[in-house]
């Protein structure tokens, strides 16, 4: 949890742990994490966190622009919305030097082309800063699970549930190679 905690810190440094990104409590907190992850994570995000980190060590921003367009038109209204807003957030912190994926991407927002959605945002960071792409799908998930899991034992514990469903996701991914699971490094 600690190194998770670390590469939030690097890839979303101003991180409100007061401010839901696509998952909102509902009802009993494992009860809604698991629904949330049935859902919207495991059919929605987590491909489109997959696809955006291979498309970010490409240098890809065309398809990166798609696959926002393509995520704005399948979330629900109130996770589209906090999305966007989360993602907003993020766009106005610094990016690594020499980072012009990011630019490309702000452009297409201010052009109205791409809508800035934090999933998309958080996928691009981490691959500026080379992060691995299981390690920034879970880092992706203690950000959402600092809303509603107040403290870090249930944190930890949702975390834990959720692993087996990144993993089974990566190894289908990659075709039971781990090589496509180290888009950088």
């Amino acid at each position: 949890m600690s190194e998770l905690s670390k590469v939030v810190q690097r890839c979303n440094p101003d991180f409100d742990a007061a401010r839901g990104i696509s998952w909102q409590v509902e009802g009993p907190v494992e009860e809604s994490w698991q629904e949330w992850m049935k859902s919207s994570f495991e059919p929605l995000l987590l491909p489109h966190l997959f696809r955006v980190l291979d498309y970010s060590a490409r240098q890809s921003a065309r398809e990166i622009i798609l696959l926002d367009a393509e995520l704005n038109r399948s979330l629900p209204p109130w996770p589209r919305q906090r999305s966007v807003e989360a993602g907003r957030s993020l766009l106005q912190q610094s990016t690594p030097r020499g980072e012009r994926l990011m630019a490309r991407l702000q452009e297409a927002i201010q052009a109205g082309v791409a809508f800035g959605h934090f999933a998309t945002l958080y996928g691009v960071r981490c691959g500026a800063f080379s992060i691995p792409v299981r390690t920034a799908i879970l880092s992706y998930l203690v950000q959402e699970l600092s809303v509603g899991a107040r403290d870090e034992s249930g944190r930890l514990k949702l975390l834990e549930a959720s692993v087996g469903s990144v993993n089974e996701f990566l190894r289908i991914s990659s075709n039971g190679s781990t090589e496509g699971l180290r888009f950088h490094g």
